[in-house]
Protein backbone atom coordinates (compact mmCIF):
# COMPACT_ATOMS: atom_id res chain seq x y z
CA UNK A 1 0.00 0.00 0.00
CA UNK A 2 0.98 3.32 -0.92
CA UNK A 3 1.54 5.59 1.67
CA UNK A 4 -0.75 8.91 2.16
CA UNK A 5 0.02 12.93 3.23
CA UNK A 6 -3.02 14.30 5.18
CA UNK A 7 -3.43 17.53 6.02
CA UNK A 8 -5.98 19.33 7.85
CA UNK A 9 -6.88 22.84 8.52
CA UNK A 10 -7.64 23.69 12.16
CA UNK A 11 -9.47 26.42 13.37
CA UNK A 12 -8.74 26.16 17.31
CA UNK A 13 -10.76 28.76 19.53
CA UNK A 14 -8.71 29.71 23.31
CA UNK A 15 -10.00 31.17 26.09
CA UNK A 16 -9.05 35.28 26.39
CA UNK A 17 -5.51 36.03 27.29
CA UNK A 18 -4.69 32.14 26.63
CA UNK A 19 -4.14 32.31 22.66
CA UNK A 20 -0.44 33.05 23.00
CA UNK A 21 -0.36 30.09 25.82
CA UNK A 22 -1.76 27.62 23.48
CA UNK A 23 -0.08 28.45 20.06
CA UNK A 24 3.30 27.78 22.10
CA UNK A 25 1.36 24.47 23.64
CA UNK A 26 0.16 23.51 19.86
CA UNK A 27 3.66 24.33 18.00
CA UNK A 28 5.60 22.13 20.33
CA UNK A 29 3.34 19.45 18.97
CA UNK A 30 4.69 17.07 16.42
CA UNK A 31 2.84 17.69 13.24
CA UNK A 32 1.10 20.70 14.64
CA UNK A 33 2.07 24.05 12.91
CA UNK A 34 0.31 27.62 14.21
CA UNK A 35 -0.20 29.93 11.30
CA UNK A 36 -1.81 32.39 12.51
CA UNK A 37 -3.15 33.79 16.13
CA UNK A 38 -6.32 36.17 16.02
CA UNK A 39 -7.14 39.19 18.25
CA UNK A 40 -10.82 37.38 19.34
CA UNK A 41 -8.20 33.98 20.68
CA UNK A 42 -8.81 32.22 17.29
CA UNK A 43 -5.62 30.20 16.34
CA UNK A 44 -5.49 28.84 12.48
CA UNK A 45 -3.51 25.23 12.39
CA UNK A 46 -2.18 23.12 10.24
CA UNK A 47 -2.16 19.39 11.08
CA UNK A 48 -0.62 16.35 9.14
CA UNK A 49 -0.27 12.81 9.62
CA UNK A 50 -0.12 9.53 7.85
CA UNK A 51 -3.47 8.95 7.81
CA UNK A 52 -6.95 10.11 9.36
CA UNK A 53 -6.96 8.58 12.18
CA UNK A 54 -3.62 10.27 12.98
CA UNK A 55 -4.82 13.94 12.04
CA UNK A 56 -7.76 13.25 14.36
CA UNK A 57 -5.78 12.09 17.37
CA UNK A 58 -4.05 15.34 17.13
CA UNK A 59 -7.00 17.27 16.73
CA UNK A 60 -8.17 15.80 19.55
CA UNK A 61 -5.08 16.22 21.45
CA UNK A 62 -5.29 19.93 20.56
CA UNK A 63 -8.98 19.82 22.30
CA UNK A 64 -7.37 18.37 25.29
CA UNK A 65 -5.13 21.18 25.93
CA UNK A 66 -5.41 23.68 28.99
CA UNK A 67 -7.43 27.33 27.76
CA UNK A 68 -8.66 25.61 24.37
CA UNK A 69 -12.68 26.12 24.18
CA UNK A 70 -13.25 24.84 20.74
CA UNK A 71 -11.52 22.81 17.71
CA UNK A 72 -13.47 22.83 14.14
CA UNK A 73 -12.03 20.84 11.31
CA UNK A 74 -11.90 23.64 8.41
CA UNK A 75 -10.05 21.79 5.72
CA UNK A 76 -9.00 18.33 5.22
CA UNK A 77 -7.29 16.73 2.18
CA UNK A 78 -5.16 13.08 1.53
CA UNK A 79 -2.85 12.63 -1.37
CA UNK A 80 -0.05 9.61 -1.41
CA UNK A 81 3.46 10.83 -0.51
CA UNK A 82 4.74 10.50 -3.92
CA UNK A 83 2.03 12.82 -5.52
CA UNK A 84 2.84 15.33 -2.50
CA UNK A 85 6.48 15.46 -3.53
CA UNK A 86 5.68 16.13 -7.22
CA UNK A 87 6.95 19.16 -8.23
CA UNK A 88 4.42 22.15 -9.60
CA UNK A 89 5.48 24.37 -12.21
CA UNK A 90 5.00 27.87 -11.78
CA UNK A 91 2.72 28.95 -14.99
CA UNK A 92 2.38 32.53 -15.59
CA UNK A 93 -0.56 31.63 -17.91
CA UNK A 94 -2.11 28.68 -16.86
CA UNK A 95 -4.88 26.45 -19.00
CA UNK A 96 -8.41 27.74 -18.38
CA UNK A 97 -11.21 26.02 -17.92
CA UNK A 98 -14.04 26.58 -20.38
Amino acid sequence: MESEVHVAGVLVQARPGRAGAVAATVSGLPNAEVRAIGEAGKLVVVCEGASGADVLALIGRIRDLPGVVDVALVYQHAESAAAMEEEIGDETDPPRVH
